[in-house]
């Protein structure tokens, strides 16, 4: 029986900066994923420019996704994708996490799962799934794929938002329907979109009946509750998403949770469980921030916390980079790429 000593849950930016924080520790790790690929929510807006990492130029999130993934890779873990986490069972010197992939076994646990599985909220609309293969869309993978249309966007929370301005860029015009007064998104992102020409809001209303082209496979038109009908060439849906966390549910009793299904921590990462830790969206405290920034700091604690459970004489915190033997050669062959 392999028992690593840890095992991360969740292969986003927390679990990842997680697994290379842990190796980085002199730890080794398991990391596993729901998803067929590694990276989290990035993959839901791969080419959305992130600004708000500090010292990180403004770049895609897929490059981002990149450059966190072959960070994570740096001390070798064991990743396994497409594998989903269904129990935490408790033994009496490890943990044994069973998943629809069979048992893996840890000395200590890190739950950076991201509030779970997550999937888009689908439109609550008669027959749109049949459109979801031509023009229904629930993410953007490619802003080109919208060059020159006339596009729909149902929602007004922040990734609507951002949708709408990136999307003003290439698209013929942008129209956004909510139900709400106004829209939920950051405020200078609202104020800005509201400067463009080619976008425009349709408050307290939203999506009644979709009107299929002439061949049948495709929305011509949309008709919104308030009796306006919109020729549109896509719609895209941002009514959130739902997020499936089961496995918590076996650490029900120990472990405390808010209404969302986060868990509560304190000193940033601990849990009620020793030798368990949480880091990312999955957990909420005072003064947490939500931004990809913050998530590092947590999988550090997450980390070296975990470190000192399995080994208590350990020091409380890893060395930086700069003053650590691990990256005396990896310093070496990046300096003489760079010359």
């Amino acid at each position: 029986m392999n028992i690593s000593d840890t095992l991360i849950i969740g292969g986003g930016p927390a679990g990842l900066y997680a697994s290379f924080y842990a190796g980085l520790r002199g730890m080794s790790v398991q990391l596993i994923d729901h998803h067929s690929e590694l990276g989290g929510k990035l993959n839901i807006y791969p080419e959305k420019i992130i600004w708000d990492i500090g010292g990180i130029p403004p770049q895609p999130a897929e490059d981002i996704k990149q450059q966190m993934i072959t960070q994570a890779k740096t001390f070798h873990p064991e990743i396994h994708v497409s594998t989903t986490c269904q129990s935490v069972i408790r033994h009496a010197d490890h943990f044994e996490t069973v998943t629809d992939r069979g048992s893996f076994y840890s000395r200590t646990l890190i739950i950076a799962s991201g509030r779970g599985i997550f999937t888009p909220v689908r439109l609550n609309v008669e027959g749109a799934e049949a459109y979801e293969l031509t023009n229904l869309h629930y993410t953007v993978k490619r802003l080109e794929r919208f060059k020159g249309r006339h596009v729909l966007i149902s929602g007004a929370g922040n990734t609507a938002v951002d949708w709408a301005d990136a999307l003003s860029e290439v698209a013929a015009s942008v129209t956004m329907v909510y139900r709400s007064e106004e829209m939920k998104g950051h405020e200078a992102m609202i104020a800005a979109l509201h400067k463009k020409d080619n976008i425009q809001m349709c408050a307290q209303c939203e999506i009644d009946t979709l009107h299929p082209n002439a061949a049948g496979d495709a929305i011509a038109s949309v008709k919104l509750n308030n009796g306006l009908s919109l020729d549109v060439d896509d719609v895209l849906v941002s009514h959130g998403y739902e997020s499936n966390c089961e496995f918590l549910t076996s650490l029900e009793g120990d472990i405390r949770y808010n209404d969302h299904q986060m868990i509560k921590t304190h000193d940033v990462a601990d849990t009620p469980v020793p030798g368990i830790y949480a880091c990312g969206d999955q957990i909420v405290y005072d003064g947490k921030v939500r931004l990809i920034a913050g998530c590092f700091t947590e999988a550090a604690q997450a980390a070296n916390h975990a470190k000192t459970f399995i080994k208590t004489d350990a020091p409380e915190d890893g060395m930086v980079s700069s003053h650590n033997d691990i990256f005396k050669e990896k310093n070496k062959a990046l300096i003489r790429k760079m010359h």
